[in-house]
């Protein structure tokens, strides 16, 4: 069975930073809690939740006291594998790897301009209908190009 492209290349844009050092079997920083946070922290948003994360630390508001505390790597991270935005698509007439990477890129670049939408360099979450709109673009495109779509 191949596995879908697309979702190695947006996890591969989107979380390089995020492994540096890290493995899925990382234990949790201790629970701290953090009037503010480092200087360096950057939010990361997944799903509708926005964590913030800081040198290989993952921080959430633990109230509306603006007051952060430390917390385990989001699920999301450590399974490294589901990504909200990908469609799972095996070609149909047996395309080589490399054209189905040509056929993902060109895919992506069009559910962009159709949607207004690139989850390859957003920290920001996009509506509902933008995510939609990106995800039908995107299976409308693969399925043009002869692939079948899940």
């Amino acid at each position: 069975m191949v596995k879908p492209l697309l979702s190695h290349c947006l996890i591969r844009a989107l979380l390089p930073a995020l492994f540096v050092g890290a493995t899925s079997a990382q234990a949790a920083p201790p629970s701290v809690e953090r009037a503010g946070l480092p200087d360096d922290a950057r939010p990361v948003w997944i799903g509708d939740q926005r964590y913030y994360l800081a040198r290989d630390t993952w921080f959430l508001a633990s109230g509306s006291d603006a007051r952060y505390t430390s917390v385990p790597a989001p699920r999301e991270i450590q399974m490294a594998g589901a990504d909200m935005f990908d469609v799972i698509a095996y070609p149909i007439n047996d395309q080589t790897l490399r054209q189905q990477q040509q056929d993902h890129g060109l895919c992506h670049r069009w559910a962009i301009d159709q949607s207004g939408f690139n989850p390859t360099n957003t920290l920001e979450p996009p509506s509902r209908a933008q995510a939609g709109t990106y995800r039908r673009a995107l299976a409308a495109c693969l399925a043009g190009h002869h692939y079948s779509v899940q």
